[in-house]
C-alpha cells in the first residue's frame, strides 16, 4: 500500500506532439507498478501566448507532487516549460528539442516571412500524401492514425504554436533532462550531445514504429531507482 501511494506521487504524465493526442503513445509497455496520464491540450489565449504562460495554465491537470514528464516532439518543448513550474522526478523529452539552437535553420528562415501566420491550413494538408515518409509512419495503422492527427487540427492552435516555437529560446538542455531521439529523424533531424539515448535509424515518430525498443529503453529509465 506504501509502494502504491509513493508510485502516484511519481506518476507519468504524456505530452503528446503538436496538434495530437494520447494515441501517439499507445503502442508504449511502461512498468505496470507507475500511473500514467495523458495532458490534454488547451486553447491558447491568443497568438502572443508564450510557451512559459501557457505552460502555467496547462500545469493545472498535474497533480503528483513529483511527476515524471515525457513530452514528445513540441510535447518535448512543453515538458521543458513545465518543469521549470515543477519540480519533476524524470524529465524525458523523445524527437524534440533540448535547447532552441538545436531548432534547424531552414525552420527559422520560413519564420522570418512569418509563414506561419498566413498560409491557408488547407494548404499545409495538401501535403498530406508526403506526411507518411516526411514523420516516418509505415504500417496501416500508423499511417492512418497520422491522417486523422493532420486533419484533427485547429488552425489556430497551429499558428500559435508554430509561431511560439519560432519565438522559444532555451540557451543550454535543463539539467537531468533525459533525451531519447532517433538518426533518422526528418522532421528534427539529430543534433547529438553527450548523454543523449540515441535510436539508429529511428525516426520522428519511432514511439510508434519502434514501439519496443523505446518502451525498453524507457523501462530502464523509469525502473533504475524505484
Amino acid at each position: 500500500m506504501e509502494a502504491e501511494s509513493e508510485n502516484q506521487q511519481h506518476k507519468i504524465y504524456f505530452i503528446s506532439g503538436l496538434g495530437a493526442d494520447w494515441r501517439m503513445f499507445q503502442f508504449l509497455k511502461l512498468p505496470p507498478q507507475l500511473p500514467f496520464e495523458h495532458l490534454d491540450w488547451i486553447a491558447p489565449l491568443s497568438l502572443q501566448e508564450s510557451l512559459a504562460e501557457y505552460a502555467g495554465r496547462l500545469k493545472a491537470q498535474i497533480t503528483a507532487p513529483t511527476p515524471i514528464l515525457i513530452g514528445l516532439s513540441f510535447g518535448g518543448v512543453i515538458a521543458i516549460e513545465l518543469a521549470k513550474l515543477l519540480q519533476p522526478r524524470k524529465l524525458i523529452i523523445i524527437s524534440s528539442l533540448a535547447q532552441s539552437a538545436a531548432l534547424p535553420w531552414y525552420y527559422r528562415a520560413l519564420g522570418k516571412l512569418k509563414l506561419q501566420r498566413y498560409i491557408p491550413l488547407k494548404v499545409l494538408q495538401s501535403f498530406l500524401p508526403l506526411a507518411p515518409f516526411f514523420f516516418g509512419a509505415h504500417s496501416p495503422a500508423e499511417k492512418k492514425l497520422l491522417r486523422q492527427v493532420i486533419l484533427d487540427i485547429d488552425e489556430n492552435y497551429l499558428r500559435w504554436a508554430l509561431e511560439q516555437l519560432l519565438a522559444w529560446r532555451q540557451k543550454e538542455p535543463l539539467p537531468n533532462l533525459l533525451h531519447l531521439h532517433g538518426t533518422a529523424d526528418k522532421v528534427l533531424p539529430l543534433r547529438q550531445r553527450p548523454g543523449m539515448y540515441i535510436v539508429k535509424g529511428g525516426e520522428h515518430l519511432m514511439v510508434m514504429d519502434r514501439a519496443p525498443e523505446i518502451s525498453a529503453i524507457l523501462h530502464n529509465i523509469l525502473t533504475e531507482d524505484l
